[in-house]
């Protein structure tokens, strides 16, 4: 890939980032620009033209749209709608948008699966007219063209408009517990362990803290469990559960349980036991064993 599509594709698509990415703050535009509220999100829906009606566009601003994703204090988790407006180098912009396609190339080259895509934003005049490119400029691999050589890329600065929710994806107490919403009750199949490690530490590393997320199942499907609760524990309560989670491998038959506890002991890193039944333990290492019910569940609670 061009250094110059790089680099643009570090201004247009980095830009569209949720929580993660970063947007370049800039100052107001030396002139007023037209009203955009009226301007709808590309979506492909809107009126598309190629690069040559491009050409004979003048725009001074442009719009896009971006899903990402936002935290907001005491309400979760969200995916939201983030709606920008170009306030520099529009008109860079614009011109690589205008640039044909370049079905000859690569020459004598291969081409690659890699997904490529960029950004298309509605370029707006002053007169608050609309339009948004039908595409990208393609070579000959249907990738995304970058500049001409000797044409620096345009460095678009973008300023946040609009941020609208959409979908709330983790809860409040999930995210205040640093817990997914949803995870796979994997320690319901446990089972009897080839060799038994009956009094073996559970991690490889014993952890200071651990974290523990507690998961329920609907009653007619035992796979996947939905967020219930979930909790830190100090250094004394830790040692104290990990202690208690290093019993024999279970008997064979023990009923399924929908509710079930995560302990997470690092990133990647982890257990599960179920809160009832056999109390079953799903060490890191795959293996199968079975926790103290009395300190388990004091620490964890019941199903």
């Amino acid at each position: 890939m061009k250094p110059a599509l790089v680099a643009l594709l570090g201004s247009v698509v980095a830009a569209t980032a949720g929580c993660g990415g970063m947007t370049v703050a800039a100052p107001p535009p030396a002139h007023p620009s037209p009203p955009t509220k009226h301007v709808p999100c590309p979506d492909g829906h809107q009126r598309l033209v190629g690069p040559d009606a491009l050409r004979r566009f003048h725009a001074v601003t442009a719009v896009y749209c971006t899903d990402g994703q936002r935290v907001y204090p005491g309400q979760g988790q969200w995916r939201v709608l983030i709606r920008k407006v170009a306030v520099g180098s529009v008109a860079g912009l614009q011109r690589y948008y205008e640039q044909p396609d370049e079905r000859d190339r690569p020459k004598n080259g291969n081409c690659f699966d890699n997904l490529i895509g960029l950004a298309i934003p509605a370029f707006v005049d002053a007169q608050g007219r609309w339009v948004t490119p039908v595409r990208w400029p393609e070579d000959g691999c249907g990738h995304p063209l970058g500049f001409p050589f000797g044409h620096a890329p345009p460095k678009v600065r973008w300023r946040v408009v609009r941020v609208r929710r959409v979908k709330q994806l983790i809860t409040a107490p999930a995210v205040a517990a640093d817990c997914p919403m949803r995870w796979g009750n994997t320690v319901a199949w446990a089972g009897p362990p080839r060799d038994s490690r009956t009094g073996e530490p559970l991690f490889t590393r014993t952890p200071r803290r651990v974290r523990v997320c507690v998961f329920r199942t609907p009653a007619d499907n035992f796979a996947v469990g939905t967020f219930v609760r979930g909790f830190r524990l100090d250094a004394s309560r830790t040692k104290r559960l990990l202690g208690a989670l290093t019993g024999a491998g279970p008997r064979r038959g023990c009923p399924k349980q929908r509710t079930f506890a995560v302990i997470a002991a690092g990133p990647g890193v982890g257990a599960q036991v179920e809160l009832g039944g056999c109390w079953r333990v799903e060490r890191p290492d795959r293996l199968a064993g079975t926790a103290n019910r009395a300190v388990a569940r004091s620490i964890l609670g019941g199903g």
